[in-house]
């Protein structure tokens, strides 16, 4: 790094920073999709204006790793924080400050979105699933099949 970007990147020293970071390290292939959706618009053929106006969409992000890369990053000066920040501390961070925290927070998720979310759900895990070695995103939380499997 320091060849190319002229910037030296401090390695930890605390073992425990360096598993918290691996534990909330996501990735992958990510996707969203409905197997069957109708539109209801001006542009369709069968357009019924009495009926709810639904227009279907489908994104496809390149490049999402590098446009992360490209942004600012947290290079030096690790320390743990007892401080207990408010919503005004992390929203008034600017993107391009010199401070920048790395959070580990208890979700809650009212029960009653549940069955909203269950084909996407909001938060997976990155842990092996059962009978395999390698950690996956996976979602345990329930005895219902959630997300249909990439590979």
């Amino acid at each position: 790094m320091l060849l190319h970007s002229k910037v030296a990147i401090e390695l930890f020293t605390d073992y425990d920073m360096l598993l918290f970071i691996e534990k909330g390290v996501r990735g992958g292939i990510s996707q969203c999709c409905n197997r069957y959706a109708i539109a209801n618009n001006r542009y369709m053929s069968n357009f019924n204006p009495d009926d709810e106006i639904k227009y279907l969409m489908y994104l496809d992000a390149n490049n999402l790793y590098g446009y992360a890369m490209s942004k600012y990053l947290l290079l030096k000066d690790f320390v743990w924080s007892d401080n207990n920040l408010t919503e005004r501390d992390i929203f008034n961070l600017s993107d391009e400050s010199d401070v920048g925290y790395i959070l580990e927070v208890d979700l809650e998720h009212p029960s009653n979105l549940h069955d909203k979310h269950s084909v996407f759900p909001l938060a997976l895990e990155n842990k092996p699933p059962p009978n395999c070695k390698e950690p996956r995103l996976n979602y345990f939380g329930t005895k219902n099949k959630i997300c249909s499997p990439l590979f």
